[in-house]
């Protein structure tokens, strides 16, 4: 029997979080209903690995190389967002090992509120308020965390991924020290101003790392700072430079993402799963922009803690499933379809009839792999292998076709569909805990795509010979792929439509120059600069 969809809603949100690890489109701020911000705020942390050679960048306004700890960047242009003045000294590391680091999702290097509740439960023992946080001190406690637990240090993201390192000169070896052409606006906040700067600054604010609620933004005045000797021309200004910083991100949107950083799948920790019954509760009718963990239980607290744990000290599994590989396929198969689908379904400009037709044709390419052969009503059809020329072919055909298949035709076909995605995995009980919630998640998801195709392809199977229906068939068939739409809520929908012309790009609002609060419109917009306010 074919379920309906509502029962199987459950797993969306694992899923969807699992399948948009480290990408920087979805991941942070872009998963959202009517342009609100779902993933601001992570719930998911996973065991990774910096391979050995992988570039990381530190950029500083003096000479003195960074000490441990100190945050890296995966992308120059992320890097060079902390360059205001002279001396911009860009340090260029190679990783000389592979790195054992642990990857909280979400922009989890946000100074907002909830942005960074994971990590105050693993290593800070209390939630800290965004007006006493302070980075280099929550580096240091990770840092002790980490020790514990063999970790190198964690990866973030802020308008890029970043990395924080505990151990730096064990850890990286120094490529290059170049001393960089400054921004044209020269000024840091929260820092004194160059001797030969001028002083006519209209306000003063911190850097985003050390105010929270406040997005940065230049003052309307900033000091003049001579060009370096020999420049030419006009230098870039600091708003280009972080706009950069942002465009880097974005080369990261989608999948794989960002593949610098190889995720462990089959140790992934989630708060979202049902064992931690305190965050459960406090979800229930809350819409997903607005989950955090604040509401946590002490039970549940420690319980998280442990499992984190053990899965730092276990050893990796020897043979480990491709489950990025399996969520992306899924993705890849009904992302497009579903599109389609839905675009027919809203087209008023076509008579019903037709649009019936289109839908339909469109559910039978999505369902045809599945769709075995099917078996009329009656039980005392022949075999179709018994029948000697083509007009008893012929007259079969028309007798039993009018009957229509069996009840059972369309159970089979959704049982091939919902049961494919995960027909690879012969042996369930093999699966670790972590990993059993993967299959889990797909089998789910696959299940509720399946049934809300069938569910349609019943009624769209004989609606050619009902056109007086059309209407009302539409209503039913937009209703159920716009709900499964909206539950399944994948990254791969997020897009400027009509896609953006020649120097311009989809871009979604970021921390910490246009989010002050994870309340806002972010977007996507086409665009070549920061949002101006």
């Amino acid at each position: 029997m074919v379920p309906r969809v509502i029962s199987l809603r459950r797993l969306t949100v694992v899923f969807e979080l699992w399948v948009a690890l480290v990408t920087a489109f979805p991941t942070p701020v872009s998963i959202r209903t009517n342009t609100t911000a779902h993933l601001i705020f992570g719930h998911t942390f996973v065991p990774a690995t910096i391979p050995i050679g992988t570039l990381l960048h530190h950029s500083r306004m003096n000479h003195d190389p960074p000490p441990s700890p100190e945050f890296f960047a995966f992308d120059l242009e992320h890097a060079n967002v902390f360059c205001f003045y002279a001396p911009c000294l860009m340090f260029n590391y190679a990783v000389s090992h592979d790195l054992q680091v642990g990857y909280f999702d979400g922009t989890s290097a946000a100074t907002l509120p909830g942005a960074r509740d994971f990590q105050d439960i693993l290593f800070n023992g209390k939630f800290i308020p965004d007006q006493e946080y302070n980075p280099w001190t929550h580096a240091v406690n990770m840092c002790r965390w980490a020790n514990k637990v063999g970790l190198d240090g964690i990866v973030r993201m802020e308008p890029s991924f970043e990395v924080i390192l505990c151990n730096i000169e064990s850890d990286l070896t120094l490529v290059s020290k170049l001393e960089l052409v400054y921004p044209e606006s020269i000024y840091f906040p929260g820092t004194p101003l160059p001797k030969n700067a001028s002083s006519s600054i209209s306000q003063r604010v911190s850097h985003p790392r050390r105010q929270a609620k406040q997005p940065y933004f230049p003052p309307p005045t900033m000091p003049v700072y001579p060009p370096p000797p020999g420049w030419r021309g006009k230098q870039l200004s600091h708003l280009e430079i972080s706009y950069e910083s942002i465009r880097a991100g974005m080369w990261h949107n989608g999948l794989p993402g960002e593949n610098r950083v190889i995720l462990d799948y089959s140790r992934i920790v989630s708060a979202y799963d049902d064992t931690y019954t305190s965050l459960v509760t406090a979800r229930d009718g809350v819409p997903r922009s607005k989950h955090r963990m604040g509401s946590i239980s002490s039970s549940d607290w420690q319980r998280i803690q442990a499992e984190v744990h053990e899965v730092l000290v276990r050893d990796p599994s020897p043979a480990k499933i491709n489950w990025q590989l399996l969520f992306q396929a899924l993705m890849d198969r009904y992302s497009g379809r579903l599109e389609d689908l839905r675009y027919i379904l809203r087209r008023s400009d076509l008579d019903p009839v037709e649009v019936v037709a289109n839908a339909r044709h469109k559910v039978l390419i999505a369902l045809s792999p599945y769709m075995v052969l099917p078996r009329a009503k009656s039980d005392s059809v022949p075999e179709l292998s018994r029948l000697r020329n083509p007009s008893e072919q012929s007259n079969f055909d028309d007798k039993h076709s009018r009957s229509g298949p069996d009840g059972d035709w369309f159970d089979h076909i959704y049982e091939g569909c919902a049961t494919y995605a995960t027909a690879g995995i012969s042996q369930k009980s093999s699966l670790n805990v972590q990993e059993q919630r993967l299959f889990s998640s797909i089998a789910r998801v696959q299940s509720a795509i399946c049934a809300s195709l069938v569910h349609i392809w019943t009624e769209a199977f004989d609606s050619e010979e009902k056109p007086v229906f059309a209407r009302k068939m539409i209503a039913t068939w937009r209703a159920e792929v716009e709900q499964l739409m909206e539950w399944l809520d994948w990254h791969t929908w997020v897009k400027c439509d009509p896609p953006c012309g020649p120097g311009t790009q989809c871009v979604l609002a970021s921390w910490p120059w246009e989010i002050s609060s994870g309340e806002e419109d972010i977007g996507p917009t086409c665009r070549d600069s920061l949002i101006s306010y």
